[in-house]
């Protein structure tokens, strides 16, 4: 068992995706919060333990970790199962500061819909067994794991735990590795993060923070650059597929849709900044 490590589940489903991702996370681990779609965070016996102040997905994580007593804590979605042998591959990457952050392989489920099995696939296909072992720049949002002290460091006065600014703040002070052994499953489907709604938010979001301090003639190069990015990303996601995947037509089709879709979030991003809402679009 990994003792000191507090895993924490994001409710994005709920019902039979969550029982099964906290099943797989408590056989690995004694100490878990969950965090439930209104904002609620339980224990391992269901019993309150805090709230949320707000919906957005960086917000819950934040207060979760705050929530946690252990010395490292791993956050996981509930669209994926963690593999055996996940989180004492956490602990030991994480273990004698060898590390301030890690996460592993998300394998894609054969039995996925077409829309959730291409959102997977442009969010989590370079995120493959394939990808070596050492440091990386990134990791994947649905399985990551870190040094808690260094975290809340991170985070203290920014709105959560915003992955593309957690790993460059971490990166500063610390290493951020791949461990092929601290793999996961996306195993359910997901059709709220498959809409082409939520990829142009998700697009805008990731835009607006991108662009956040350029000049004007850097934000419309920004913007310009978005007319390439449908093209770009599906050759992108069609080079970590499988041979099946690019075999299946309603796969690709909502590959290039979701792609399109996010980068014209992009461009607007990039010119106009964030949305009225913000990261309150990220649930």
């Amino acid at each position: 068992m990994a003792d000191d490590l507090t895993v924490i589940i994001v409710a994005l489903v709920g019902g039979e995706a969550l029982a099964r991702c906290v099943e797989a996370a408590r056989s690995q681990a004694p100490a878990l919060l969950i965090i439930q779609r209104g904002g609620t965070i339980t224990d391992a016996s269901g019993r309150v333990v805090g709230r949320a102040d707000r919906l957005d997905i960086p917000s819950k994580r934040r207060r979760a970790v705050e929530l946690a007593t252990t010395g490292l804590v791993a956050l996981v979605e509930d669209t994926v199962i963690a593999a055996p042998g996940w989180a004492n591959a956490a602990v030991e990457n994480l273990g004698g500061e060898r590390a301030a952050g890690c996460g592993g392989p998300v394998r894609i489920s054969a039995g996925l819909p077409a829309s959730t099995r291409a959102l997977a696939i442009s969010e989590y296909g370079s995120f493959s067994d394939r990808k070596a072992a050492g440091e990386t720049l990134t990791l994947p949002g649905c399985n990551f794991a870190f040094r808690r002290d260094a975290l809340l460091k991170t985070m203290k006065g920014s709105e959560g735990l915003v992955d593309q600014i957690v790993f460059r703040e971490l990166r500063k002070d610390g290493r951020v590795v791949w461990s092929s052994d601290m793999a996961v499953t996306y195993a359910h489907a997901y059709p709220e993060g498959a809409r082409l709604r939520t990829r142009f938010d998700h697009g805008r979001i990731y835009g607006s923070a991108e662009a956040e301090h350029a000049e004007l003639a850097g934000r419309i190069g920004r913007a310009g650059k978005a007319f390439l990015l449908p093209l770009v990303l599906t050759l992108r996601s069609l080079k970590t597929a499988t041979a099946a995947e690019r075999r299946s037509l309603p796969t690709l089709g909502w590959l290039a849709l979701q792609h399109t879709a996010w980068a014209a979030g992009e461009f607007a991003g990039a010119l106009a900044g964030p949305s009225h809402k913000g990261l309150e679009h990220w649930q």
